[in-house]
């Protein structure tokens, strides 16, 4: 999923659906961009969280790749 992924892109990856793990938690979400801070990568991304019966929250941020996995 990473810019150097064999895809051929260099920098910026097009939007794809992930699932964006926070706690023992996943939401569907969409990738966006990826990022290196030091040693490590980052993906920025736009999840959502709640439904059922409390209101959905959308948070777009910056979260380690680890906790991010693709949605098959």
């Amino acid at each position: 999923m990473r810019a150097g992924d064999g895809t051929g892109q260099r920098g910026h990856v097009a939007p794809r659906h992930v699932w964006v793990r926070y706690g023992s938690l996943a939401s569907p979400g969409v990738l966006l961009d990826w990022r290196k801070r030091g040693d490590q990568w980052e993906a920025y991304v736009a999840y959502a969280t709640g439904g059922g019966t409390s209101s959905v929250t959308v948070t777009v941020q910056w979260v380690p790749s680890a906790h991010v996995k693709p949605m098959e």
